[in-house]
């Protein structure tokens, strides 16, 4: 379990990180602006900073998060922050890493919405632990005058594939 709560973190800031390849089709105040939030949430995330996670979060009730297996599915912001410090406890702070490359997305009025494909790295008890491979998808809403996370989703294969990658 301690493994894929690793895994869950990372899987969270890749969704940011895939920002600017994801976003190909939005104008690009909106790609720079989801870049700046990814980048907010990326070093939020890394630094262990759950509120400063948090506040890249739509301020709504119904914010979401959900992973890939049963009972990994949160909504609500006191569901989705104890989610955030429970994957925080399966790294090491400021040892996160996340190279994003395929994706895709797009936008109409408030809402933006993408999925990226992305490569973690990140460090547990001082050993840097096996990359691993995540999906992600995202919708970002339009909050006063600025971006923030409504929903994500990441998922991973656990276990051995004999898939290429």
């Amino acid at each position: 379990m301690g493994m894929k709560n690793n895994f869950k973190t990372a899987l969270v800031a890749a969704v940011f990180a895939v920002s600017g390849a994801a976003l190909a089709e939005v104008d690009e105040v909106t790609v720079d602006a989801v870049r700046t939030l990814w980048q907010n949430q990326h070093q939020a995330l890394d630094a262990h900073d759950v509120d400063k996670v948090m506040a890249t979060f739509a301020d709504r009730d119904d914010i979401m998060l959900m992973g890939t297996g049963p009972g990994e599915h949160w909504v609500g912001p006191a569901e989705v922050k104890e989610a955030y410090a429970q994957f925080m406890k399966g790294f090491e702070a400021n040892t996160m890493e996340s190279k994003c490359g395929e994706g895709h997305g797009a936008k109409q009025d408030n809402v933006v919405w993408f999925t990226a494909v992305c490569t973690f790295t990140q460090q547990a008890q001082e050993q840097t632990q096996p990359q691993f491979v995540a999906n992600l998808s995202a919708v970002v809403v339009k909050q006063d005058d600025s971006w923030r996370f409504h929903s994500m989703h990441f998922s991973h294969l656990t276990g051995k594939t004999d898939q290429k990658q």
